[in-house]
């Protein structure tokens, strides 16, 4: 299917800035090609296209005092989200790739070591695999209430695991530490999600069974028409949609995501 996917934000910056913009999907991954892309930014003093630490695409630009606003659209191929296979297997710590072996281990806002007990307890006499992981986003569902700002940016998993409240981000962290206490590689994806109420950038989770990633949404008790990834990480942490290295506020934002054609 193919997707319109519009983003606009501007800020009141303090002083002048160097920032790094993460909205870019990169132009083609495993399940999407982005057909066409636009980014304005003004003012910049410089912009420039890089790559961070886990090859997500980030923009890296230097904007004066005063308002700062970018726009993105882009038009998306992508195909059509799946469950994950019954068959995905769980592979043995030893057999994993070199590339997946940290997101076995604890982050910043994903503290395995910490929930260790409790996803043994609740997960761990389930055969390891797609059932298990689909019963920790269930678990997840029922007994976290999706409520708007409850939460906020030093939230974590273990908070999350005591409060049971919170959004996307908070989801996707607690789904993260149990999947990574059980030993499964689990990594945060920030992304473009279509049919999310009310429009937004989007937090879910992909966990590495069976030889490829899984996307998992414990947001959502179906399943999620359509996910563009923008970055990936250990964390939110790793995959902030913008990073400013001045005080600031937000002045506005917006999010669409649309199926365009047939």
């Amino acid at each position: 299917m193919r997707l319109a996917v519009r983003v606009a934000a501007t800020y009141e910056l303090q002083d002048e800035s160097f920032g790094c913009l993460m909205v870019e999907p990169s132009l083609s991954g495993e399940r999407h090609r982005v057909v066409e892309e636009d980014l304005t930014t003004s003012p910049t003093r410089s912009c420039v296209l890089g790559r961070d630490l886990y090859g997500n695409p980030q923009r890296h630009f230097i904007a004066p005092k005063g308002r700062f606003s970018f726009a993105f659209s882009a038009t998306v191929e992508v195909e059509p989200n799946a469950e994950i296979p019954e068959d995905a297997v769980k592979h043995p710590a030893q057999d994993l790739p070199p590339e997946t072996l940290i997101y076995t281990l604890p982050s910043r806002y994903c503290e395995s070591d910490v929930l260790s007990r409790m996803a043994q307890s609740e997960f761990g006499d389930l055969a390891p695999g797609a059932g298990q992981v689909r019963a920790i986003a269930d678990w997840v569902r029922s007994r976290v209430e999706y409520r708007y700002g409850t939460t906020g940016p030093t939230t974590s998993a273990r908070g999350t695991a005591i409060d049971r409240v919170g959004v996307c981000r908070d989801f996707a962290h607690l789904v993260i530490a149990f999947c990574r206490a059980l030993d499964i590689p689990a990594r945060y994806v920030s992304g473009y999600a279509l049919g999310l109420e009310p429009p937004d950038f989007h937090g879910y989770v992909q966990v590495y069974l069976g030889g490829a990633w899984h996307n998992v949404d414990a947001t959502f008790a179906g399943l999620r028409p359509a996910l563009v990834p923008i970055a990936l990480g250990r964390d939110a942490t790793d995959v902030a949609m913008m990073t400013l290295w001045t005080p600031h506020e937000v002045v506005e934002q917006s999010v669409e995501v649309c199926k365009v054609g047939d």
